[in-house]
């Protein structure tokens, strides 16, 4: 077997494969050996059908696929091993000619996982800027928002809603946080008008100090994302200038779409179209795509460059981490492979957060 690769743009490359006449033959007398298992022919016995017969039954066109799969299969998993190659995706394969007794050449083109050029990414120091302490001020404030996001929700009620169907209700308060409702029917005026346990109730409080307790529980979580979110935004930038990668336009359009995705069930989880928020900020969905595409970019830079450093620093998880994430999910209704699929998705998310906390405890300045 003979082979050779031309490189290509963003990852793109193409392999052909030439084999020889001799390797081709066996593969089909192997092909035919094995198709020959599944042959009920009367008066043989299962597996010692004769080889003419065999082709006359399976015909010659299936046993030269089966054979030409074969040596696709063998030859590219031995030059991707050999090249270093992770394809993104499944390549696509050209056959040039397929034929018995003669020579079989193929074509595969594909995009593979682009390499990474990665600089001294341990000399990066990034500062974790303070957490800002909540004050009472604050907290009587996200109230007030609640307060009035509760007015307006129980002013769109139907007179008919019943209990139980109010009950179902959520709210959200100034930072888009779900706050149930108590089905208690309609409020009376004096409860409407004030800020009082009677209203705390009716979000989900024992009173008002326990709302207020729980306000500040909230705020003070929301102020600490927003710290650890600017350490990662400042970390990520600073990779982005120490790595060096090419992103292929297929992984970025992938991001792309998950943003889209985002945006969707963020859109709807406020009870609206995505018809209705295109209208809202007068553009459309080319137009949001165009403008969310260099973030998208920047997105799958960070990442890979980010598994390189965990590849690197040969960050594993463990079998037990494993099973204690992906334990507690409800598995029945989901396939074989879904649950390959599954028990993937997790293995990675949990190598991207284990790396990334790597890297924050090695480049976090005090």
């Amino acid at each position: 077997m003979q082979y050779t690769i031309t490189p290509g743009e963003k990852g793109k490359i193409e392999v052909k494969v030439d084999v020889p006449k001799a390797d081709f033959s066996a593969a089909y007398d192997a092909a035919v050996e094995n198709l020959a298992k599944d042959v009920k022919v009367s008066g043989f016995r299962p597996g010692h059908v004769p080889r003419d017969v065999v082709e006359g039954q399976i015909g010659i066109g299936r046993i030269l696929n089966e054979a030409a799969n074969s040596l696709v299969t063998k030859h590219l998993d031995e030059i991707f091993q050999k090249e270093g190659i992770v394809p993104i995706v499944n390549p696509k394969i050209a056959v040039e000619a397929l034929s018995l007794n003669s020579p079989f050449s193929f074509v595969a083109s594909l995009i593979q996982r682009p390499k990474v050029k990665l600089g001294n990414w341990k000399a990066i120091k990034v500062k974790k800027v303070a957490v800002k302490a909540v004050s009472d001020a604050d907290v009587e404030q996200s109230i007030k928002n609640i307060h009035a996001a509760w007015l307006k929700q129980k002013s769109s009620q139907k007179p008919e809603t019943s209990d139980q169907e109010a009950g179902s209700k959520v709210i959200y308060d100034a930072h888009g946080n779900p706050i149930p409702v108590k089905g208690s029917g309609n409020p009376s005026t004096s409860a409407q008008d004030k800020i009082d346990d009677e209203f705390a109730k009716a979000v989900g409080a024992r009173d008002i100090a326990h709302l207020k307790e729980l306000v500040r529980k909230d705020l003070e979580a929301i102020v600490a994302d927003q710290s650890e979110n600017k350490l990662e935004e400042e970390l990520f930038d600073s990779l982005l200038t120490i790595g060096e990668v090419e992103v292929p336009d297929i992984l970025v359009d992938d991001e792309l779409n998950r943003i889209m995705v985002r945006l969707n069930q963020e859109v709807e989880r406020q009870g609206k179209k995505i018809e209705d928020f295109l209208r809202e900020e007068n553009t459309t969905m080319d137009a949001l795509r165009a403008k969310w595409r260099p973030q998208a970019e920047k997105n799958v830079k960070t990442t890979l460059i980010m598994d390189e450093i965990g590849k690197q620093e040969k960050v594993q998880i463990s079998k037990e981490e494993l099973e204690n994430a992906y334990g507690g999910v409800d598995q029945s209704k989901l396939s074989e492979q879904q649950k390959v699929d599954l028990q993937q998705y997790i293995a990675v998310s949990l190598f991207q957060a284990k790396t990334l906390e790597l890297v924050k405890k090695a480049v976090t300045a005090a």
